[in-house]
């Protein structure tokens, strides 16, 4: 803890700062995108994983999130973040490494054991850098720029996730088709290369972070105890609503998200490959990018709050559709209807993670973002924990069950089905309570009061209209290279600006664990 925080930045210094911070996004997306989701699953299934042990692996960081609590004893003691912050990304490093060298050490139950131990190494460094993380952000980026920002950085790793998806996919499928099924170890080994290129990756995105200055940390008038702080969050009756909406939504997408590609890949009339699951990511991926920077323009012109009303009931209807998955095979439409639910998951997930983010930072107290944020992810850890556990162990009991809807024609006592409308079985049941939750979320939204706030339909008027440009840009060859050079030259013309930064409240960039 040697580095002292720099000086008061002048603008040409924060122009720089943000574009290590825009390449430091960069590596971290590669190293998340080799060891999140679609590879992280695939892993775990090779491993011979059930069903709870993947609800285990997606309540791992839920749960750890609970360590940004005593973590904010360390940023008051030190009040260095970028050295914090650099210390518990090598510590999530080397869970990476331990995940490469599970094929080496074990397989079944202990390499399962193994993997869990090293999502947890992971999961626990990244809560304890987590809230140096968003109050070094939140003093280091220019106000004015917030929604423009944020909107571009999350874009550009965006378009990192699509290639790493791409080509981690093409890999892993080139790789097993030229290993014996019967050959565990090869199998696996695949994913072990795939995690050793994450883990270098990782280690470019702690230089990025060690070399990118820090503002003074901002110091509260008065001091409180620490049960005083912890209190303060959950005194503010705005912020408490948010919370309670933020913990609702946690339930909602707990339910169903883990389950989405274990849906893909191991559902009896679906087992797609590892390959095609990782395009269909890197197409909600696209979907995103071309659509992060119009939800950032929105959110500065009206509101996170708008946003949201807008967004989370698509993303609800993307989770429903789901459900219809077998009967769209009995029909011959499952391919379209799932690319189908990939784009409005990738259009509606862009504007949702966005702003439910932003609008965190944003609401809490200047001076008190740490104490706010890590009482607001404590929350939704206790939820994000139990709920991926709980729904692991009902899709296993669910799995037994099933429930068919059907157009039946009676003839002479004899029942002939004439058209499949609706079954439900096995994981479907997660996606219809995920949904039935979602809905209960949206209500909650209402209860959280923002600046700027319109009503949907004026949101909507405007993102068509920003949609027709949108198309007519993306239609040409050289519109669709635009959207993609739009994030470079975005930190480019940041450079020359020179206003002197304020220090105001300032959105999180959409994760919590972006940093790591």
């Amino acid at each position: 803890m040697t580095q002292e925080p720099e000086h008061v930045l002048t603008s040409e210094e924060t122009d720089k700062a943000l574009s290590k911070m825009v390449k430091q996004g960069v590596a971290v997306q590669v190293k998340t995108t080799f060891t999140e989701s679609v590879f992280l699953v695939g892993f775990a299934l090779l491993l011979n994983a059930p069903n709870t042990v993947i609800g285990i692996l997606a309540a791992i960081p839920s749960v750890t999130q609970l360590l940004q609590i005593p973590s904010i004893f360390l940023l008051e003691k030190y009040r260095k973040r970028r050295i914090l912050n650099s210390y518990t990304q090598l510590g999530n490093r080397l869970g990476i490494l331990l995940m490469a060298l599970i094929p080496f050490i074990a397989t079944g139950e202990v390499g399962l054991l193994l993997l869990i131990g090293a999502m947890f190494i992971q999961s626990v460094f990244t809560a304890i850098g987590s809230p140096s993380w968003n109050s070094w952000m939140r003093d280091l980026v220019p106000p004015d720029r917030m929604g423009r920002f944020f909107s571009t950085r999350m874009a550009l790793m965006g378009v990192v996730a699509i290639v790493a998806s791409l080509t981690g996919g093409y890999f892993i499928n080139s790789w097993l088709a030229n290993t014996d099924p019967s050959n565990l170890f090869g199998q696996l080994s695949a994913y072990s290369v795939l995690y050793i290129i994450a883990f270098l990756f990782g280690i470019m995105a702690i230089y990025y972070t060690n070399t990118t200055p820090e503002p003074p940390m901002i110091s509260r008038h008065e001091k409180l105890s620490y049960s005083q702080l912890l209190a303060e969050p959950f005194q503010n009756v705005n912020y408490r609503n948010l919370m309670v909406f933020s913990a609702v939504w946690s339930i909602s997408t707990s339910f169903a998200s883990p389950f989405f590609t274990v849906y893909l890949l191991d559902v009896n009339y679906l087992r797609l490959d590892v390959g095609f699951v990782a395009g269909l990511l890197a197409l909600t991926q696209l979907t995103s990018v071309i659509f992060l920077r119009l939800w950032g323009r929105l959110a500065d012109r009206f509101s996170n709050k708008s946003i949201l009303q807008v967004t989370l009931p698509l993303f609800t209807i993307g989770t429903f559709l789901w459900t219809f998955s077998s009967v769209a095979i009995y029909y011959g439409f499952l391919i379209p209807l799932i690319i189908l639910i990939h784009i409005l998951n990738g259009f509606s997930a862009a504007g949702v993670n966005l702003s439910t983010n932003n609008i965190g930072m944003k609401l809490a107290p200047r001076g008190e973002s740490a104490t706010y944020l890590a009482a607001r992810g404590s929350v939704i850890a206790v939820t994000g924990a139990i709920t991926p556990v709980v729904a692991g162990v009902l899709a296993d009991i669910f799995a037994h069950h099933k429930i068919d809807f059907s157009l039946s024609w009676l003839i002479d006592g004899e029942l002939f089905t004439l058209i499949p409308a609706y079954s439900l079985s096995g994981i479907d049941f997660l996606f219809i309570i995920s949904a039935i939750i979602g809905i209960y979320a949206i209500h909650r939204i209402a209860f959280v009061k923002e600046e700027g706030d319109v009503d949907e339909r004026v949101v909507i008027e405007a993102l068509i209209a920003e949609t027709r440009r949108n198309v007519r840009t993306v239609s040409t060859v050289d519109g669709l290279r635009q959207t993609f050079e739009a994030p470079l030259k975005a930190t480019k013309r940041g450079r020359k600006r020179k206003k002197p930064v304020q220090e105001e409240p300032i959105p999180d960039d959409g994760s919590h664990d972006e940093g790591q």
